[in-house]
């Protein structure tokens, strides 16, 4: 058994997890993925060993009210909350079940972690990783303050005035720096010429504002726009930044035909 193999049992297609998936591309990691939509995970056992619910299973388990995104009773272990106190996806655990690894940004470092000797991701020393760190950091940020925004959008209920306020400003704060920082650094990419971590997260985290944000709401809302489309000429090194990544080999693998989709890309 490879101990350094890494199971996830994640929802799909989700730009948050898209990150991992593209990292252990590129380092080449075969990862151990149970995934499904959604709407089908309150039919999954939220366990180490995640499957498909079974009505005459033994094991012992807790019915959980679904939070953030999911609306139905979800079946979760307790080994699960005991490798995930949060209860959260992704997860992601050892190849023997016994360490659980949560959050998006958490589950990429380890990837970039184990695939290091293949290409290093992370940077080559404290002070480049630091920062790296830094930009997952201010991306998880960005991704606190527009949740409820991105929620709204996914659900029946109105969306406030304040809350596209807020997220037009956490996407504004955002972008803006890593404009400023492409703008000033001259580098290829975020941290160097070479790619990083910080990169990936990025590229996971701006579509994942974008796949939901682009969407109009299902009540007619006088203050709701697309607030990518409004700010995308301020933000032209960004967006040249997204499209260089996407032409990576690993990138458009996972990505692709997703955003063809969802008409981001033809």
């Amino acid at each position: 058994m490879n101990k350094n193999k890494i199971r996830i049992f994640t929802y799909l297609p989700s730009p948050r997890i898209w990150k991992s998936l593209i990292a252990a591309d590129l380092t080449n990691i075969k990862l151990d993925l149970r995934a499904d939509k959604p709407k089908n995970l309150s039919r999954w056992v939220w366990d180490f060993d995640a499957r498909p619910f079974e009505e005459n299973t033994s094991e012992d388990k807790l019915l959980i009210k679904g939070k953030k995104g999911f609306s139905n009773t979800l079946t979760k272990t307790k080994k699960f909350l005991t490798l995930n106190p949060f209860g959260n996806v992704p997860a992601a655990f050892n190849s023997i079940g016994t360490i659980g690894v949560f959050e998006s940004n958490s589950i990429l470092r380890l990837v970039a972690r184990i695939g290091k000797n293949k290409i290093n991701l992370y940077g080559k020393n404290d002070f480049i990783r630091s920062r790296v760190d830094s930009f997952l950091d201010s991306s998880l940020v960005f991704g606190s303050l527009n949740q409820s925004y991105l929620l709204a959008l996914n659900s029946n209920n109105p969306i406030t005035k304040t809350i596209i306020k807020s997220a037009e400003n956490s996407y504004k704060s955002y972008m803006d720096g890593i404009e400023t920082n492409l703008m000033l650094n001259k580098n290829n990419f975020l941290i160097s010429n070479d790619i990083s971590i910080a990169d990936i997260c990025f590229f996971g985290e701006f579509f994942q504002f974008a796949i939901y944000s682009s969407k109009k709401p299902k009540f007619e809302n006088k203050y709701w726009f697309d607030i990518i489309k409004k700010y995308k000429k301020d933000y032209k090194k960004a967006h040249k930044l997204l499209d260089k990544l996407l032409k990576i080999k690993s990138f458009k693998k996972i990505a692709y035909n997703t955003l063809v989709k969802l008409n981001y890309y033809d």
